[in-house]
């Protein structure tokens, strides 16, 4: 972006990570390292980013200069905001406001007993006080909105003055900026896997004259940082390491739940059916783990389970020692353990409720079950 365009905003709606585990505190902090690299100029702060506590977000973002804001998540006895409720940025002779907002109906974590002295005020209350007041400042007012687009596209209409919106906390996807009353609304999914980028042409005197936008794919195309790269792999390997001790305990618990129970392999399933075989195997279900080779990705256990087969069950993929089919989408991941095969029709049916519970909205946002039956049918 910064290629193609001299003045770039890069902001965040939020939710730019979450957990509970130190294994996702470890990827939480190689995210934030990694928005601090690529110079972010306002980040809205989550539900989610509170998952480790206050002190964990503050200093993260003291240390990789990460300019956070919230309006409305304030303390409850002084009434201060946690962080600061705007930023003001300036391009030559424009300036651009941004100001960031929480849903009022989200639950804090309780993780901590410091989140009792958070409350979060009504979003739409503060928008109404607070626009007004920025609109005097700057010729462009940008809200990011954790609320999502239904209520986004309210505060675009309760709240005059608003010049974008762009939405957090399960925003969807557009494939282009949407006009809700005055203000241009981006919805640019979650997981990273699109940047939503909006083009305003901006003058002082005018404000907005004109505007382009498109959500461009984060895919092979897109040159990675060599550094972010670095940090990604190094943690990766590390997620590796703990997951096969993770999967170790797994399998010892799932052993003893199972009893007998047990994956038999894609090439067990050949034996009767050899024509489905072939036409799966040529399906990229198939070859599902290489992709995550490919992209360094083998070792992030919530894409590892609905790329492998079995994962953390005594007979399913265990790692890089597993049988050569676990290391993949075949037969028994939608349809369940071999042992389990019965003949009344129920073992083939089950696979159409395997199917959502990897393609889910915000991992495959163009799902279609039936569409994507049509397409694999066998």
């Amino acid at each position: 972006m910064r290629t193609n365009y001299e003045n770039v905003l890069l902001v965040d709606a939020g939710d730019a990570y979450q957990g509970r585990t130190e294994e996702q505190k470890r990827k939480s902090e190689v995210i934030l390292r990694s928005m601090g690299l690529m110079g972010y100029d306002a980040f809205c702060v989550g539900e989610s980013e509170l998952s480790f506590g206050t002190e964990f977000l503050l200093d993260a973002a003291r240390e990789e200069k990460l300019p956070l804001v919230c309006a409305n998540l304030v303390y409850n006895k002084s009434g201060k905001t946690l962080v600061q409720p705007y930023v003001i940025k300036k391009f030559g002779k424009v300036k651009v406001a941004v100001i960031g907002l929480l849903d009022d109906v989200l639950v804090l974590p309780k993780a901590q007993a410091e989140y009792d002295s958070l409350v979060i005020l009504g979003a739409i209350e503060t928008a109404q006080q607070l626009v007004p007041q920025v609109r005097k400042k700057a010729d462009v007012v940008v809200v990011l909105s954790h609320m999502g687009f239904a209520k986004s596209s309210k505060l675009a209409t309760d709240v005059p003055d608003i010049d974008v919106i762009v939405t957090g906390h399960n925003p969807g996807v557009s494939m282009e900026a949407r006009k809700e009353g005055d203000a241009l609304v981006m919805m640019s999914g979650t997981r990273g896997q699109y940047v939503g980028c909006l083009v305003l042409n901006v003058s002082p005197e005018a404000g907005i004259g004109s505007h382009d936008s498109k959500l461009v794919p984060l895919d092979g195309r897109i040159r990675k940082h060599d550094l972010v790269e670095s940090l990604s792999n190094e943690y990766n390997e590390l997620e590796k390491k703990l997951r096969a001790e993770k999967v170790s305990r797994q399998k010892e618990e799932s052993l003893a739940r199972t009893g007998s129970d047990q994956y038999l392999s894609a090439e067990t399933c050949k034996r009767c059916h050899e024509e489905v075989f072939q036409k799966v195997a040529r399906m990229t279900h198939a070859t599902a783990f290489q992709s995550l080779e490919k992209s360094n990705s083998d070792g992030l256990s919530e894409c590892v389970i609905c790329h492998t087969t079995g994962m953390g069950n005594p007979s399913g993929f265990g790692g890089a020692s597993s049988p050569g089919d676990m290391k993949g989408v075949q037969c028994e991941a939608c349809h369940g353990m071999g042992s389990r095969h019965t003949r009344d029709g129920t073992y083939g049916k089950a696979a159409q409720s395997s199917c959502v519970g990897c393609h889910t909205e915000d991992r495959s946002p163009e799902f279609s079950l039936q569409a994507y039956l049509k397409r694999i049918a066998h």
